[in-house]
């Protein structure tokens, strides 16, 4: 029995010695002293994200490339308004629990954020200042509240407000050769003549004002086709001859009123004598009077029937004269022009009001725009036109706006517009399609950028100007678009003459948002 217990006794130790072998091996921390533990986390520094490899201290602390971060960091006024969080005079034990880079002269700072070294962490002091304030996101010089209480910019510096004064940081590659690896390119700031232009489809047509419709007034025959197709006209010109019976009869029925007018003329004056002296019946004198009315009544009717079929005053002396009662009508051109259209043929029969003919002057067009309803406020009538023919080599129209309409179609939200165009060499032909450009601001001097060098941040647009090697100084701008596709026009924040960066400017901008998106592209 004392052996049987014995033998269990010592294999419960031996068992437990071997847990104890297999713990310390796989668990060794758990048999480390309390001393070792301290002296272990005493040596670690705190992970606190991405570090800025430029500045020495944390991202997520480095005022020297995030401006913005000065509104919400508490800053130390008394060792240069750095961060709370990295001033080492205040709390030294920061330095190993970011494991600071330190300024090397003993100064007891970081050491780019060093005030006895002449160093900063203000980067309103630091970074140029390009001008812009950041608290109204306008130019300085454009700001009408800056202008009201100019003290605001001191204010903002030293926090009691929001400070206006807030340049972006300089981007500093690491090697001035990373600028061509990473595909940076320049180019130079011009200044050119520029308006500001409207460009909308359009459709040529004749002018309404310079075109008739020719019909020959009455039914008959074409006897005679004197005119063509693109023959030059003047005014009064006979293009056709018609023959019809209505003017034969019509020419009759006037001579015949105007011998009738003669002969109730002639009775009346006749009986009035006879009636006045008691030798005629006074009712003779009424009734001579009423047929003298009444033929001039008819020959008024077959004068205006001859007025109507286009005859003028000559040809009706004319036509009493010599009692002509041919059943010929002229068909003539109303005004000056070029004959373009034809549908006479000689010996075909027309009516009254069939299309013989259609002349324009083709020295002047009209063009018809379509303008988009959000773009009609900026038409005005008397802007300068210029008309391009879709798919013509042809030099552009020149003419002016001459009307804007009155309402907006329903199908395409358009407003018609109308401008007259020359077109003195006849190259425009009616309903040509094509691009009318219409100049609705005054021609300037406009300062132009290439657009890949326009970047955005804030909502703001900026770009990138060379400092030196490696070196890159942003600068906030106003930028308009132009006609051209290729190319910005700046407002304000540029000169001509400078260069800015057209290739790699994206990437330039990430280096100044690494606080939003990471490390930037460039390291």
């Amino acid at each position: 029995m004392k052996r049987s217990v014995k033998g269990l006794c010592a294999a419960a130790v031996l068992t437990a010695a071997v847990v104890g072998v297999g713990v310390a091996f796989t668990r060794p921390q758990w048999f480390s002293s309390g001393t070792g533990r301290a002296q272990e986390e005493a040596g670690k520094a705190e992970d606190a994200g991405l570090f800025c490899k430029e500045h020495g201290v944390p991202e997520k602390l480095c005022t020297l490339c995030h401006a913005e971060l000065r509104k919400t960091l508490m800053l130390c006024k008394e060792h240069g308004d750095i961060p709370e969080d990295i001033c080492t005079k205040c709390h030294p034990e920061v330095e190993k629990k970011y494991n600071l880079i330190m300024c090397p002269k003993g100064h007891g700072l970081p050491k780019e954020f060093c005030v006895e070294c002449g160093k900063t962490t203000s980067s309103a002091v630091t970074s140029p200042d390009d001008g812009w304030c950041a608290a109204h996101n306008v130019p300085e010089s454009l700001c009408d509240a800056c202008k009201a209480d100019p003290k605001a910019h001191d204010e903002g510096r030293a926090g009691a407000k929001a400070a206006c004064r807030q340049p972006l940081p300089l981007v500093k590659l690491a090697s001035a050769g990373l600028a061509k690896k990473v595909g940076i390119k320049t180019a130079t700031v011009t200044e050119e003549e520029h308006a500001h232009t409207l460009t909308a489809n359009a459709e040529t047509a004749y002018d309404a004002n310079a075109y008739a419709e020719i019909a020959p007034r009455v039914g008959g025959f074409l006897r005679e086709v004197r005119a063509d197709l693109g023959k030059a006209v003047r005014k009064g010109e006979v293009l056709a001859v018609v023959d019809s019976a209505e003017v034969s009869a019509a020419k009759a029925q006037y001579i015949t009123s105007q011998a009738a007018v003669q002969l109730a003329q002639v009775t009346y004056d006749r009986t009035k004598p006879l009636a006045r002296t008691g030798s005629l019946a006074g009712k003779a004198e009424l009734e001579a009077l009423t047929a003298l009315n009444q033929a001039k009544a008819g020959a008024l009717d077959a004068r205006q029937r001859l007025r109507n079929f286009g005859f003028g005053e000559g040809e009706l002396a004319r036509i009493v004269a010599e009692n002509d009662t041919d059943s010929f009508l002229d068909v003539v051109a109303p005004h000056d022009g070029v004959v373009v259209v034809r549908h006479a043929v000689q010996g075909e029969p027309v009516q009254a009001t069939s299309q013989l003919f259609a002349v324009a002057d083709t020295s002047r067009m009209w063009l018809w725009i379509d303008v988009y309803e959000s773009d009609v406020e900026s038409v005005k009538s008397g802007q300068t036109v210029r008309f391009t023919v879709s798919g013509a080599d042809a030099p552009a129209s020149s003419g002016r706006v001459n009307w804007v309409g009155t309402e907006v179609t329903q199908k395409t939200r358009t407003t018609r517009v109308r401008a007259e165009l020359a077109n003195p060499d006849g190259k425009l032909r009616a309903n040509q399609f094509g691009r009318a450009e219409i100049q609705v601001g005054e021609g300037h001097k406009a300062t132009l950028v290439p657009k890949a060098a326009v970047q955005r941040k804030d909502q703001v647009d900026l770009v990138f100007l060379p400092e030196g090697e490696g070196v890159f100084r942003p600068q906030r701008v106003v930028a308009k678009p132009t006609d051209r596709s290729d190319v910005l026009e700046v407002a304000w924040g540029l000169t001509p003459g400078q260069r800015v960066v057209t290739g790699g400017a994206f990437l330039l901008k990430t280096e100044i948002m690494k606080g939003a998106i990471g490390a930037g592209c460039c390291e």
